[in-house]
């Protein structure tokens, strides 16, 4: 389970429930950069979401913030020049498909560059138990579901289609997978 942060409550419950990796998926890094700097200092590793995600812009400063000055272990974007970019700075790269439909997933698999990703980000998550034997005809990357994570069978059945990681907002879901350790 990859909790996504979207606010400093969220974080804080996240960190307390002991979780060591970590998806700042929306809200400000601003009003949180304190306790992730913190977090990341400890060892837990923070992904951030740069499309969605206030505060900062997907260029070579924001990379080098996050890579250097917080010690933030990757990033996840739509976007391949992004990640492509994020990669000199030594960042795993996840980058998001939107699999909405075939045509959205088709298009999302072909633009995977070079550097190829850490792992591809599926959404919404729930597209995963369809959509993972044409992923695997492209790619061996990691696979992360994440959107649409709202009840632990959920989660599960995404993880038993051949998903590697699951995310979800909801704390009542990161409870439920609290003794299981995410892949490095």
């Amino acid at each position: 389970m990859l909790p996504a942060i979207r606010d400093s409550n969220s974080l804080h419950q996240a960190l307390d429930l002991g979780f060591r990796q970590l998806l700042l998926e929306r809200g400000s890094i601003l009003a949180m950069v304190g306790p992730l700097a913190a977090a990341a200092r400890q060892g837990v590793a923070i992904f951030v979401n740069l499309d969605a995600v206030e505060g900062l812009a997907g260029d070579s400063a924001a990379l080098a913030f996050l890579a250097t000055d917080l010690g933030f272990s990757g990033v996840l974007s739509v976007k391949p020049h992004v990640l492509r970019d994020a990669s000199r700075f030594r960042l795993r790269t996840i980058q998001r498909i939107h699999a909405l439909d075939s045509t959205g997933l088709e298009t999302g698999l072909n633009s995977i560059g070079l550097p190829a990703p850490y792992a591809i980000a599926i959404a919404p998550a729930v597209a995963i138990p369809q959509v993972m034997p044409t992923i695997r005809k492209s790619t061996n990357a990691p696979v992360w579901g994440t959107g649409f994570i709202n009840t632990p069978e959920q989660a599960n059945t995404v993880l038993a289609a051949g998903a590697d990681v699951v995310s979800s907002a909801q704390p009542e879901v990161w409870r439920q997978f609290v003794r299981a350790p995410l892949p490095d």
